[in-house]
């Protein structure tokens, strides 16, 4: 560095969340310091670079980008910082940063606290140590935050909170614990009860958009809440699953039941399969492989043929073959439907019975409604009150007494939709079911309509020679 130069200095400053109250580690005194140092250096401070919040982990902080961006343009001879790891916490990134883009454009580095400069190779050899140092530290860290979460999750504890945007629909989370959020609550059991009856995630999705406004925030939701084992009272953590210690939302039958509805939907979801009504369910009664639908040669007026087929027996998919040298037959698919939607017809009042059995252990929804509303009530009382005592703007009380009466009335018309609903709620899933089981039109219905009843009443079926052997879910 030339000594009758002005050296030109940025300043950089990076404080993260659990470090802006420490002593010494502030944007405050970080700054106050390192003007210090540039003044009695003699340096002239250009510009000061300060990502608040933010880790050390990566690369990826605007005031750092913006840094760099000055540095290729020439503007800067000299990056000054408080300490090595205020610049980052990765060895890599640190040795990038110093030889990539510093020395590369003529840069020299300080860190004051450290006492070491890269205008010196002892300096450069000195912050390539450190840098080790520093990585190591932020890797006892994360090791640490782990052995921690792990620990929380043995105990019974949730280990998700890490604000309101991670919290899980359905609960409430203060002072290291879950509880049940009731309002929210009864968006999840719908969520269950929906899905069992055979609705897609969008449509549940709209649905309870309309009844549960602003509690949930797109169809992807839907699908996380129906594999939540944390509804059923269980904390899973990697791939272990413990007992909890907070209250479950969802009956484990119900729960249990809605994981095997959701393969066998994933299943038969394929495009390619969806003319084949049992595509998923069925398996060779021989080898005991998957069985899965094809088309080969024509009738004479001119359809295709088409056929269920042993994967073991095709021999095309390695992974699906359990037995090279099986021996079954193709099976015509209106011949081995035809048999199946015989014994589907014969389906008696078991299932309807286990229905009922499972939804009576259900709270009110109506009375859980009723207290929402009254909540709802009381946030608008208090911002009248507010407003009346000068505590809030206009325009601010204006904007949130609307969606607090737009969030009341739409819970009103959901309370008002549920009175009717549960006045005939037993009739009306009776009826819906005996209409599925026995009045079930399985000859001309939609194949769509056959595959989900399907699904919701079978395990597996598995085909033999000379039968037929079906597994019930019920």
């Amino acid at each position: 560095m030339i000594a009758d130069k002005t050296v030109r200095v940025f300043l950089y400053i990076r404080v993260s969340t659990q470090e802006q109250a420490r002593e010494g580690y502030s944007i405050g005194a970080q700054e106050e310091r390192l003007r210090a140092y540039a003044k009695a250096k003699g340096y002239t401070v250009v510009k000061v670079y300060i990502d608040p919040g933010l880790t050390g982990s990566n690369l990826e902080r605007p005031a750092l980008q913006e840094m760099i961006r000055q540095i290729d343009q020439g503007s800067v001879d000299l990056v000054l910082v408080y300490k090595l790891d205020r610049l980052s916490r990765s060895q890599k990134d640190t040795l990038f940063l110093i030889e990539e883009v510093f020395l590369k454009n003529h840069v020299d580095f300080v860190s004051m606290n450290e006492s070491f400069d890269t205008s010196t190779p002892f300096g450069r050899a000195m912050i390539g140590i450190l840098s080790v140092f520093a990585q190591l530290e932020r890797e006892q860290i994360r090791e640490r935050s782990m052995m921690g979460k792990e620990a929380r999750a043995k105990e019974g504890k949730w280990h998700g909170g890490g604000g309101v945007e991670r919290l899980a629909t359905g609960y409430s989370y203060s002072e290291g614990a879950l509880t049940v959020n009731e309002y929210e609550a009864e968006l999840v059991r719908t969520v269950f009860a929906d899905y069992n009856k055979g609705h897609g995630a969008n449509k549940i999705f709209r649905k309870v958009a309309n009844q549960y406004p602003g509690v949930i925030a797109s169809e992807t939701s839907i699908r996380n809440i129906l594999r939540n084992l944390l509804y059923i009272g269980k904390i899973k953590y990697k791939e272990e699953i413990f007992e909890g210690l907070h209250e479950p939302i969802v009956d484990e039958k119900v729960f249990h039941r809605t994981q095997d509805l959701l393969k066998k939907r994933t299943v038969t979801a394929v495009p390619f399969r969806k003319s084949y009504v049992f595509s998923g369910l069925l398996y060779c009664g021989l080898c005991g492989a998957r069985m899965f639908g094809r088309s080969g040669g024509r009738l004479k007026n001119g359809n295709s043929m088409r056929y269920y087929v042993c994967y073991s027996r095709q021999g095309n998919r390695d992974h699906m073959i359990t037995d090279r040298d099986c021996k079954k037959k193709s099976e015509r698919k209106e011949k081995l439907e035809e048999a199946i939607f015989v014994e589907l017809r014969k389906v008696n009042m078991r299932f309807v019975e286990g229905r009922r059995a499972d939804d009576a252990g259900e709270a009110s929804r109506a009375l859980v409604l009723e207290k929402e509303i009254a909540s709802v009530e009381k946030q608008i009382a208090k911002l009248v009150d507010l407003y009346s005592l000068d505590s809030i703007p206009l325009d601010i009380m204006s904007e949130k007494m609307e969606s607090l009466k737009s969030k009341r009335d739409s819970i009103r018309r959901h309370l008002s939709e549920l009175q009717v609903e549960e006045a005939v709620e037993s009739d009306e899933d009776l009826k819906e079911i005996i209409s599925s089981l026995s009045a079930f039109d399985w000859d001309n219905e939609e194949i769509e309509k056959k595959r989900l009843i399907a699904a919701k009443l079978i395990n597996k079926i598995s085909v033999y020679e000379d039968r037929i052997d079906i597994e019930w879910a019920f």
